[in-house]
């Protein structure tokens, strides 16, 4: 079957398509309206170094970033745990949360993201992990007696007041369930033509194609043939045996007539005025017996 036959298909079964389709239609807008959007905030936060940690009489710490890289993954590696993230999305489930450094930016950046069901949500949790990373920071660096004037700090760079919608899990839960059930409509609206297309045809078949094995006529026909070939191949034997008994028949006779002849010829034989002509009689030809027919037939 090749795509022209399948489209013909759907288009003799449009019964079935159309309802399918009009049906995928409002599913996915059904979908589309019960799956409501992500809202979306971010947050980014910079990592300074301590006043001891740079030359004296240096007032400009962002140029002596370059040493914070590996402070920075510590941090996001501790934000990232459940002991963290866990009591800031406690109250609010559903909410995803990535905290990561910045790809975009090449400095101790920490980027923390926040997914919530509603508005209020995605702000709540943001603001709380803000101030989180500040204590986690300041945790660190206690547990390891750093000094006051060496201790890292964390200054806030931006942090979003609104959120962004985020409609690529909606579209997605959408289209599939209209996807699916378009292509669960094709599916069966071709089960349903090849079937009934098979049905037609083996009707058709049965009802006036070739049946296995000869008819009884015909079974009676071949035997009628077979007798009359078998009668003709009787007949000429015996007529020959009927001509070979004839021809046997004549030859004793026209020995018997010459024997007569001798005979009458010595008793005759003083006579010599008389002639005698002695002719033998034609005898007329047996009547050839007709051949036997085979009894009659059933």
């Amino acid at each position: 079957m090749n795509i022209a036959d399948t489209l013909w298909g759907f288009v003799r079964r449009w019964y079935i398509v159309v309802p399918g389709l009009i049906l995928a239609v409002v599913v996915g807008i059904g979908t589309f309206a019960v799956v409501q959007p992500g809202y979306e905030r971010t947050a980014t936060q910079l990592l300074i170094p301590g006043e001891g940690t740079i030359p004296p009489d240096t007032t400009n710490p962002y140029l002596f970033l370059g040493g914070l890289l590996q402070a920075s993954d510590i941090v996001v590696r501790v934000m990232q745990s459940d002991d963290v993230i866990g009591p800031a999305v406690e109250d609010h489930p559903g909410t995803e949360v990535v905290v990561r450094r910045d790809p975009t930016v090449s400095g101790p950046v920490i980027q923390i993201v926040v997914t919530a069901k509603s508005d209020a949500a995605a702000e709540e949790v943001l603001a709380a992990l803000v101030d989180q990373t500040e204590v986690v920071v300041e945790r660190l660096q206690e547990q390891q007696d750093v000094d006051l004037d060496d201790r890292m700090s964390v200054s806030q760079l931006t942090k979003d007041t609104q959120s962004v919608l985020q409609q690529k899990t909606r579209l997605i839960l959408s289209a599939g369930a209209a996807m699916g059930l378009v292509v669960l409509t094709l599916i069966v609206a071709s089960l349903v033509d090849g079937l009934s297309r098979r049905v037609r045809r083996g009707g058709r078949t049965g009802a006036s194609g070739p049946v296995d094995g000869p008819s009884t006529e015909d079974a009676e026909g071949a035997d009628a043939m077979e007798r009359d070939a078998v009668d003709a191949d009787a007949e000429p034997a015996e007529a020959a045996v009927v001509e070979s008994e004839a021809d046997t028949d004549l030859e004793t006779e026209a020995d018997t007539s010459r024997d007569d002849e001798d005979d009458f010829a010595g008793d005759d034989e003083s006579a010599d005025s008389e002639e005698v002509v002695l002719t033998r009689p034609r005898r007329a030809a047996p009547r050839r017996a007709a051949p036997r027919r085979a009894a009659s037939r059933s």
